[in-house]
């Protein structure tokens, strides 16, 4: 039994762990990670302790959450590197923007949008990751965009480079921040003190950038 209907998990994921873990999502929602033959009553203790801290992080996000999907009804918005574009459904047969404003075609009005960030993305995100790995003397195999709903991007071992066409919604600087952190993992395979030096040395506010990710984690939930 828990102390607050807020603590109450969305979801719990039993896996082969020794503990238990609590996550907040994007969403303000609580997802529960525990061991396989974990009891619930060992779970609802554990939430319960960490009351304080779950509640608060809810409020967090419910105060920053300026994020809500998109379901093509009209007076709706999309951000495009980091600047908000009104959604304008019309009979047009093809996606078009006009200043501030995105017109997209009544018919699969979804798809379209999808395929249209899809295509930007891959377009916007070659370029600059072209740009930088030139710059600073990286190397790299290939680009691809992916649909990735969790993470902004990725490295592989042999090189290469994943990133969600959501990417495109967030500031130019962002990008470039999540495009440095990718291609110093084709130098430093790891998270290690190393791999952050490198980021430093090319963007030594790096954190701000990982700050606005923090703090706009939603964005990522919009389409």
């Amino acid at each position: 039994m828990f102390v607050n209907t807020l603590l109450e998990p969305k979801e719990i994921i039993y896996s082969k762990r020794r503990t238990i873990s609590l996550i907040i999502n994007s969403n303000g929602e609580l997802i529960v990670r525990a061991p396989k033959s974990c009891p619930m009553q060992k779970i609802e203790k554990f939430i319960n302790e960490k009351s304080d801290w779950i509640i608060r992080k809810k409020r967090y996000f419910s105060e920053h959450n300026f994020y809500k999907p998109i379901e093509f009804k009209g007076e709706e918005h999309i951000y495009l590197l980091g600047e908000k574009y009104n959604i304008v459904l019309s009979d047009s047969a093809r996606v078009k923007v006009n200043g501030y404003k995105l017109e997209l075609p009544r018919l699969n009005a979804k798809t379209r949008l999808l395929h249209f960030l899809s295509r930007t993305a891959k377009k916007y995100i070659s370029k600059r990751v072209d740009y930088i790995a030139n710059l600073f003397k990286f190397e790299y195999k290939s680009i691809t965009i992916t649909s990735a709903h969790t993470r902004w991007g990725s490295c592989s071992f042999s090189n290469k480079l994943n990133f969600t066409y959501k990417l495109i919604m967030c500031p130019k600087e962002v990008i470039d921040y999540i495009i440095v952190h990718e291609l110093c993992h084709t130098v430093e395979k790891n998270h290690s003190k190393n791999f952050w030096n490198k980021v430093k040395t090319i963007l030594p506010n790096y954190k701000t950038y990982e700050k606005w990710l923090k703090d706009n984690r939603g964005i990522i939930n919009v389409i």
